[in-house]
């Protein structure tokens, strides 16, 4: 008897407690939720900053779903390639923006893959479930520090980025990191 009678209060107050809630229970409306009015500017000394515009559109990385950062790369000396993945996993957000290019000091190269993750892509379920580069378009890196024993590297990128089986095309420019690989 006591067990039904927890159940039916438990019952009775999970209504009444939704319908105080000021956040929905569901996915926010992108519009609504404020965007940086500025992104950060470029730096060359490990700050740990990434963004750019896509679409005119400012993103900056935030939330934390890798060891509690939502930026992760490297540059690996022995195989030239730098790569770099920033996440934003916050105030309604759930995207991603990935590049890597071969590389071995300070210049610009060509993007050697450049990637665009959003979770609520509404096609999501078609294979590949991002956007990739646009082979014929500019897709660049220039790096402006790459300290080996600091483990630094900084730069800014531009790329364009299509998801062929949604038809959708994205331009990611303005792009600037800097970023500490060894913390």
């Amino acid at each position: 008897m006591k067990n039904k009678f927890l159940l039916l209060t438990w019952l009775l107050a999970v209504p009444l407690l939704w319908g105080g809630c000021d956040k929905p229970l569901f996915k926010t409306d992108r519009g609504s939720i404020a965007q940086p009015d500025e992104l950060p500017p470029i730096t060359t000394t490990g700050e740990g900053t990434f963004a750019c515009k896509i679409n005119g559109v400012n993103w900056q990385r935030c939330g934390g779903n890798l060891k509690d950062s939502s930026l992760s790369g490297n540059w690996s000396p022995n195989y030239k390639i730098f790569q770099l993945s920033a996440f934003r996993d916050c105030e309604g957000f759930n995207d991603s923006v990935s590049i890597s290019a071969y590389l071995d000091s300070l210049g610009r190269y060509d993007l050697h893959r450049g990637n665009y993750f959003n979770a609520d892509l509404p096609c999501l379920d078609r294979w590949p479930s991002f956007y990739s580069l646009l082979d014929s378009a500019d897709n660049w890196v220039e790096i402006l520090n790459l300290d080996t024993k600091e483990f630094i590297v900084s730069g800014t990128f531009q790329c364009t980025l299509v998801h062929e089986e949604c038809g959708d095309t994205i331009f990611i420019t303005d792009g600037r990191f800097d970023y500490d690989w060894a913390n």
